[in-house]
């Protein structure tokens, strides 16, 4: 009998030990996925950037204009409101005898993205104003035809991301980026008009989805291949998916809601929309890069760890506590973030876009644009960590609740895109954004405070007062820098200096808020860094 407790005991502490060992190496893996994929996909922008900067000099600002804006949201809305859905569905925790019901329901939506970019594309065809450019409804089918040939790829990308395979999805984004660019570059030393941005498009949607099967191929065993007959679907799944494509519908009006009022109200040109897109670009290396992949990364391993509609008794409590310690970390390290950029925004915004486009594109409104976007950028980055969570523990029934506060954000904000826009002209557009997200923060943390009855996540976005002392004293100085040394001597010894002495306050920014942080904190930044940063760190 002893000797059987004793197997027992032993049988329990085995399964224990396996839990938290899972558990620390999803966090691991989670943060690690998150560091690579903003790394890689950062990697990628600057490869972008370089070659933005110079295809902006090829073509028109009309151009940019119809492809950055009214053609790419085009391209966006039918992609998030396909895939968003079916993503948020399948990346909760499942069974393996769930996925056979997955699978139905990624083909099932197939049909319904089909109707979709139909009905867009001629809406933007024959609906909305066409724009003075050739190829334009040309554009307009191949964008759509685009979207539909990467959601052929949802299936192996779900499988890779629900099995741990890091790398996946930066592959594929890069694949996609890289060959879009090099083919519109290529072609555009051929033509000026939007034809190399649409065989750009086509080419690179069809390598990457081909990309993506073969390594669904590559990594899948005989084991993990599911036979069954017919489509099988879920109808939970089912009925989940359409709460969160009614949730997605919102989300995409408040993410691209200048985009929106700018393609249906002519409140400034296709000259003007070009400008835009090219600071929004330029701003999406930190923002919808970086940012997305650590709020992919964190809502992966939120909704696998924590059990969606479940209270807060009835979740594991070791689960609940790494999860509250690791969003109260990210929410910190956002706030960091966020402050940096925001001051050291004002200091180079003008430097960025000099290297970037010229003075052609520094001496136009283009510089108080960027300088608005950094507060944006901070604003994102904790919406994105906030709703990450919340998004990962709501039930059915709550998120069709949240989908009703969604459209009455979604009526503010078209409403207040519209007024500032007119009042202001594109910096309203800027404010809106930045209205829109604090709105979105605030409900965000009111439920998370709810959840665990305690607000310590959100005292925990609070730096200390001499860290945002530090923070504004270095700021000043690089703005005081950029004033003497951009005004009095114009000059490139006068830059170099201004981004030498901004560097350096930086780093001395970065190296006291290391040396101040607390140990929970630093373990966590290095939880995310791959190991031999890690070594080195340690």
């Amino acid at each position: 009998m002893a000797k059987l407790t004793l197997v027992k005991s032993r049988g329990i502490a085995n399964i224990l030990t396996s839990w938290f060992v899972d558990m620390s190496s999803r966090i691991g893996i989670a943060g690690q996925s998150a560091f690579l994929n903003a790394v890689g996909q950062v990697v990628l922008r600057l490869l972008t950037f370089l070659a933005n900067s110079y295809l902006i000099r090829l073509v028109s600002a009309e151009v940019l204009g119809v492809v950055y804006v009214r053609l790419t949201l085009l391209l966006t809305t039918t992609l998030f409101l396909s895939r968003e859905p079916l993503r948020k569905v399948s990346f909760t925790k499942h069974s393996p005898e769930e996925w056979p019901k997955l699978v139905g329901l990624i083909w099932l939506a197939l049909p319904v993205s089909v109707c979709l970019a139909v009905i867009l594309s001629l809406i933007w065809m024959f609906i909305l104003e066409p724009p003075p450019l050739l190829y334009y409804k040309l554009g307009c089918v191949v964008f759509g035809a685009s979207a539909l040939i990467e959601l052929l790829g949802e299936l192996p990308y779900i499988y890779l991301v629900n099995n741990l395979h890091i790398k996946a999805p930066l592959i594929a984004e890069g694949t996609l980026q890289i060959t879009r660019t090099v083919v519109t570059i290529a072609l555009a030393h051929y033509s000026t008009s939007i034809l190399p941005f649409i065989i750009g498009h086509l080419i690179s949607a069809i390598i990457t989805t081909c990309l993506l099967w073969g390594m669904y191929f590559m990594k899948v065993n005989k084991t993990d291949k599911v036979r069954y007959e017919g489509i099988q679907v879920s109808s939970v799944h089912l009925r989940l998916a359409v709460s969160f494509t009614k949730q997605s519908i919102l989300k995409q009006l408040l993410t691209e809601g200048e985009a929106y009022v700018m393609t249906l109200f002519p409140i400034i040109s296709f000259a003007q929309q070009g400008v835009f897109s090219t600071i929004s670009r330029l701003a999406s290396i930190v923002m919808r890069v970086g940012f997305k992949n650590i709020e992919d990364s964190y809502y992966l391993l939120f909704a696998q760890m924590l059990k969606r509609g479940l209270p807060l008794e009835q979740q594991n409590k070791d689960a609940l506590q790494t999860c509250k310690e690791t969003l109260g970390n990210l929410l910190r390290f956002m706030t960091f973030f966020g402050i940096i950029i925001t001051m050291y925004g004002l200091s180079f915004a003008r430097v960025a876009l000099l290297l970037y486009g010229g003075k052609k594109l520094a001496d136009t409104e283009a510089t108080f644009l960027l300088q608005l976007y950094c507060p944006y950028i901070y604003a994102c980055g904790v919406n994105g960590i906030s709703e990450a969570f919340f998004f990962s523990i709501m039930s059915q029934v709550e998120v069709e609740q949240h989908n009703y506060r969604l459209l009455v954000f979604s009526v503010v904000f078209l409403g207040l895109s519209i007024v500032l826009s007119y009042i202001l002209g594109t910096p309203g557009f800027i404010l809106a954004n930045i209205a829109n997200m604090v709105i979105r923060i605030t409900v965000s943390l009111r439920y998370i405070t709810s959840f665990y009855n305690s607000a310590d996540m959100v005292y925990r976005m609070v730096p200390n007062i001499p860290q945002v002392m530090l923070i504004v004293v270095c700021g000043g100085t690089a703005l005081l820098s950029k004033f003497v040394l951009e005004i009095i001597a114009d000059s490139t010894l006068g830059y170099i200096l201004h981004v030498l002495i901004g560097g350096l306050s930086v780093i001395l920014v970065l190296q006291y808020t290391w040396l101040a942080e607390d140990q929970s904190f630093k373990l966590f930044i290095k939880s995310i860094l791959p190991s031999r940063v890690r070594q080195k760190l340690e």
